[in-house]
């Protein structure tokens, strides 16, 4: 028995050491495949760009005027707390007021209703409904004559800013009758007068704060003036617009004899030449109004 056991040892012992023997001929003579390492290489991903803050895009207006007539000129003038966008118009029977073609729908953009008449300029108009200033310049207010043809109507005096069949602007309180009675061709309601008989009307700066402005104004010689402002720091901290008695004092600056206040704030805008002049500071970018004053 003992020597059948060691008999199965040494069997065991032998097959054993033919095993390695076969292992180590096929790790030494057979080719193994080379082991791949892959080494990860971590790239920083560019920074995202973001679009500047409150600096909206605005689109081309589709109708560019051909010619310019003579006597319209632009100036732009920067001050303290505004910039301020002052175009003048030498004869006054080249303005006139326009209002929405979808009235009770939907207001206009002056670039639209500049681009709807084939006019050289353009700046935003009078009062429309804007309840919780979101008004869409659908519901025009007060009375508004365009072109001879009254659009809207209203029983009271109201503060209006008008033209005469002669050119001549006006600005203060007047019914339909007395406005129909001065042979007025072209009207709005908005204010309040800025300078009267060539006497600013305005106590210091005005109780209506500081913000984008929209103003007209004649001299006496006829020429007209119409200036925007920017503000509300569109442009930066030394931007928040202007008061009403900033406008008085430009106004008179450029020898008005006659200047009153129209729709300012998210309102305010300017069309020149086919482009648009100022930055208006509504979140869409150009406010839909009711009316505007277009230079033909």
């Amino acid at each position: 028995m003992r020597q059948f056991r060691r008999a199965s040892i040494a069997v065991a012992a032998l097959y054993i050491a033919v095993l390695a023997s076969i292992c180590s001929w096929i790790f030494a003579y057979v080719k193994q495949p080379p082991v791949v390492r892959t080494r990860l290489q971590y790239v920083a991903s560019p920074p995202r760009v973001e679009p500047p803050p409150d600096k909206p895009d605005f689109a081309p207006i589709v109708v560019k005027p051909k010619v310019i007539p003579q006597g319209i000129h632009l100036d732009v003038r920067h001050f303290g707390n505004y910039n301020a966008y002052v175009l003048t118009v030498s004869d006054p029977r080249l303005i006139s007021i326009v209002a929405t073609k979808y009235m009770g729908e939907v207001g206009e953009t002056v670039e639209q209703f500049v681009g709807d008449h084939h006019a050289v300029a353009g700046i935003n108009g009078g009062s429309f409904t804007d309840t919780n200033w979101q008004g869409t310049g659908g519901q025009v207010q007060g009375i508004v004559i365009s072109d001879g043809k009254v659009i809207s109507s209203a029983v009271r005096p109201e503060s209006v800013i008008g033209f005469t069949a002669a050119g001549k602007l006006i600005s203060g309180t007047y019914t339909l009758a007395q406005l129909k009675s001065m042979n007025v061709t072209q009207a709005l309601m908005f204010g309040p007068t800025l300078v009267q008989n060539g006497v600013g009307q305005i106590q210091g700066a005005g109780d209506w704060g500081y913000a984008p402005r929209t103003a007209i104004g004649q001299r006496a010689d006829g020429t007209v003036i119409m200036i925007v402002t920017d503000g509300r720091e569109l442009t930066g901290p030394n931007d928040i617009g202007a008061s009403l008695g900033d406008i008085e004092h430009l106004m008179l600056s450029y020898g008005a004899v006659t200047a009153a206040n129209l729709d300012g704030g998210s309102s305010a805008t300017m069309v020149f030449d086919g482009q648009l002049v100022n930055q208006p500071t509504d979140i869409l970018g150009e406010r839909s109004v009711g009316t505007a004053l277009i230079v033909r």
